[in-house]
C-alpha cells in the first residue's frame, strides 16, 4: 500500500474518532444537566413553601390571622364569648341567694300569664324576679303571696333601668322549684288560624318604648314580628283600620293565668292589610 495514502487514512480515522468522542461527551453533559434540572424541579414541587411568620398570613373571615391560627377582631381572643341572648355576656355568671317574702305575682305580657313575682328581702331593695311562664303553676303551688322564700338567681338591669333577678330556683319550706325546660308534648298541637279585623285602639310597647303589637277595637291583640314593626313605622297609628290573619296563641302546659281574667284573643299575624296594602309579615 502507498505509505502517503495510508498515513492520510490513519489521520482521517483519528479525526473522525475524536469528533465522535466529543459528540458523546457533549450528549452526556446535556443529559446530566437535564437530569439535574428535573431533580431540582421535582424537589421544589415536593418541598412546601415555608410558613408565614405569625401575624403575617392572609386575612380570613375573622380578620388577620394571629398566633396558632386564631381569628382577629370578629372572633376575639380564644376562650372568650361574645354577648349572649338579650345582650348578656355568655360564660360564667354569679348566682345570688336572696331571702325574703314573696309579695305578689305579676304578668308582664299581653297574655295575662304570670311570668314574674315581687320579692321583699329582709333588708335591701325590693326585687322583681323573672321566671319562665311554664313554671307558673309549680311556683304558685310551692309559694303563695306572703310566704317566706329563698330565691337563687342572676341579677340583671333591664332596659328600663330597673334591677331584677333571672330565676334559677325557689325554696319555700320543704319545696324547691328549679328552672327546667318545659316538657314537650308527644303530639304537637295543631295551630288554629284566625282573622282579626278592626281599628287600632292601643299600641303596645316594650320597656324601651318600641311598638311590639296593637290592640284592636274588639280587644284582640295582634302581635307582629320586630322586622315588620320596624318597616311599618308610623303607619301603625291609633284609629287606623287593619285586618290580620294568623295563628291564635293557645295556653301552654304549666302556665298560670291572672285570676279573674279570661284568656285574651292573641293573634300572631302572618298577613296584615293596612292603608289599602296587604303585607306578608311572617
Amino acid at each position: 500500500m502507498n505509505k502517503p495514502f495510508y498515513s492520510v487514512a490513519l489521520l482521517a480515522a483519528a479525526l473522525l474518532a475524536g469528533h465522535i468522542q466529543a459528540d458523546a461527551q457533549t450528549t452526556t453533559k446535556i443529559k446530566t444537566k437535564t437530569s439535574k434540572s428535573a431533580k431540582a424541579t421535582a424537589g421544589n414541587l415536593a418541598t412546601p413553601p415555608p410558613p408565614p411568620a405569625e401575624g403575617d398570613g392572609p386575612e380570613g373571615p375573622g380578620g388577620p390571622r394571629g398566633p396558632r391560627g386564631e381569628h382577629g377582631p370578629k372572633g376575639g381572643p380564644r376562650g372568650e364569648r361574645g354577648p349572649g341572648p338579650g345582650g348578656e355576656r355568655g360564660g360564667l355568671q354569679t348566682i345570688t341567694d336572696v331571702r325574703g317574702t314573696l309579695s305578689s305575682y305579676l304578668a308582664n305580657n299581653d297574655d295575662q300569664v304570670y311570668d314574674a313575682f315581687i320579692l321583699k328581702p329582709a333588708s335591701g331593695a325590693v326585687d322583681t324576679v323573672r321566671f319562665p311562664r311554664h313554671l307558673g303553676q309549680q311556683l304558685q303551688a310551692a309559694a303563695k303571696a306572703g310566704n317566706a322564700v329563698t330565691v337563687s338567681g342572676v341579677r340583671h338591669t333591664g332596659p328600663d333601668g330597673r334591677s331584677h333577678f333571672r330565676f334559677v330556683s325557689l325554696t319555700s319550706g320543704s319545696q324547691t322549684v328549679n328552672d327546667a325546660p318545659p316538657v314537650r308534648p308527644t303530639t304537637p298541637p295543631t295551630p288554629e288560624t284566625a282573622t282579626a279585623k278592626g281599628t287600632i285602639k292601643e299600641l303596645r310597647r316594650d320597656p324601651k318604648g318600641r311598638v311590639r303589637g296593637v290592640v284592636l277595637s274588639d280587644q284582640t291583640v295582634v302581635q307582629l314580628p320586630p322586622s315588620a314593626l320596624e318597616q311599618l313605622g308610623d303607619k301603625l297609628t291609633v284609629g287606623a283600620a287593619v285586618e290580620a290573619t294568623g295563628n291564635l296563641r293557645t295556653a301552654q302546659a304549666g302556665e298560670a293565668r291572672v285570676a279573674g281574667t279570661s284568656a285574651p284573643r292573641v293573634v300572631h299575624a302572618q298577613t296584615l292589610a293596612l292603608g289599602g296594602v296587604k303585607y306578608l309579615v311572617r
